[in-house]
C-alpha cells in the first residue's frame, strides 16, 4: 500500500515540476531560432524530453495498477532517467560560471543588474535534477511493487 501511495505522490510531483521545465524552455526555443553554434539543439533536447516525460507520467498514473505494467514502468522510467541526465548535462554549460545578480561599481554610483535568462536556465537546471532523482525513485518503487505482487508457482515433486 505505501509504495503505491508514494509512487502516485511522486508522479504528481513529477508532473508539477516537468510542466515549468518545458514552459520555460519553450521561451528559449521561441526566442532563439536555429543558430549555428548548437545552442538550439542543447535546449531542444531537454525540452522534448520534458514533454515526453510529462505525457508518460500522466499516462502511468491511470495504467499503473494493472498486472504486468509495473515492470515496464520501471524500465521506461530508467530510460527517461538516463535521457534527463543527458538533457541536464547539455544544459550545464549555460548554468556554470554565471552570475545572475551583480553590482557594477563606479566612482560615485553603484548599478545593479539581474539576468532573467540566467535565472531561467538555473531554475530549469534545478528542476531537471529534481526530476532525475524522482524518476529514479519511481523506477525503484515500480520494480519493488512488481516484485512484491508477482506470484511464483512452486511445483513439488
Amino acid at each position: 500500500m505505501w509504495p503505491g501511495t508514494f509512487f502516485t505522490l511522486l508522479r504528481i510531483l513529477q508532473i508539477l515540476t516537468l510542466i515549468p521545465i518545458w514552459g520555460v524552455l519553450a521561451f528559449f526555443v521561441d526566442k532563439y531560432p536555429m543558430v549555428e553554434d548548437g545552442a538550439f539543439s542543447d535546449i531542444l533536447c531537454l525540452f522534448v524530453v520534458a514533454i515526453l516525460a510529462t505525457i508518460w507520467a500522466i499516462a502511468t498514473i491511470s495504467l499503473f495498477y494493472r498486472r504486468h505494467v509495473p515492470i515496464w514502468v520501471a524500465v521506461i522510467d530508467l530510460c527517461i532517467f538516463g535521457v534527463l541526465i543527458a538533457g541536464v548535462v547539455l544544459l550545464a554549460p549555460y548554468v556554470r560560471n554565471t552570475d545572475c545578480i551583480g553590482v557594477n561599481w563606479g566612482w560615485a554610483y553603484a548599478d545593479g543588474y539581474w539576468s532573467r535568462e540566467c535565472s531561467m536556465y538555473k531554475a530549469v537546471y534545478a528542476l531537471g535534477i529534481m526530476n532525475i532523482i524522482m524518476f529514479f525513485l519511481t523506477a525503484v518503487l515500480a520494480a519493488w511493487i512488481w516484485r512484491r505482487h508477482t506470484t511464483v508457482a512452486v511445483y513439488r515433486y
